[in-house]
């Protein structure tokens, strides 16, 4: 639900005493505002080796492609507001662009709902990307919808890197 603020004509007209209205139209704008606030979850929680920094995350550089399934499941209606990583050791190309994909897999074909390809310039250890979904109408996921995340990895005789990853969302 979004909240429409009421007319005047329809605040006159809606029943109840002036006290009652204003506490129903408060508790609709609160209700509103609560559900604006962004949410942070850490999606590669667990991956890397977490005592090592430099280990720390998702492995872009291991020269193996992978999808990790199911690392969120939406615990209501939400809608991404974007993914975010930090860089836990340098990000340095070998054969290929290191990508960052979070899909949607219940959809026909895989829908990706946002997509970060590292620069080929690389990336320093501390540095990161904030990174806006595909479109606006792949940001809305529904309950219960399983999210997974693809790493296409550069090769690793001479790539490095990994990185934490981040969603941002919005419940609605």
């Amino acid at each position: 639900m979004v909240y429409n603020a009421l007319s005047a004509r329809s605040f006159a007209e809606k029943l109840g005493s002036l006290a009652e209205k204003i506490t129903d139209e408060n508790a609709l704008i609160d209700a509103e505002i609560d559900k604006q606030k962004v949410h942070s979850v850490v999606l590669t929680a667990g991956m890397g080796t977490n005592t090592a920094l430099a280990t720390t995350g998702v492995d872009l550089a291991s020269g193996s492609d992978a999808t990790y399934y199911g690392v969120f499941v939406a615990p209501h209606d939400i809608t991404i507001v974007g993914l975010r990583t930090l860089m836990t050791e340098d990000y340095v190309k070998d054969t290929t662009d290191a990508k960052i994909e979070l899909l949607d897999n219940y959809t026909l074909g895989a829908q990706t709902l946002v997509t970060y390809t590292l620069p080929a310039t690389g990336i320093v250890e501390g540095a990161g990307a904030n990174v806006s979904p595909v479109s606006a109408a792949l940001a809305d996921v529904n309950s219960s919808k399983r999210l997974d995340l693809k790493i296409t990895a550069t090769g690793d005789t001479s790539g490095t890197g990994h990185a934490v990853v981040i969603l941002d969302y919005i419940n609605r």
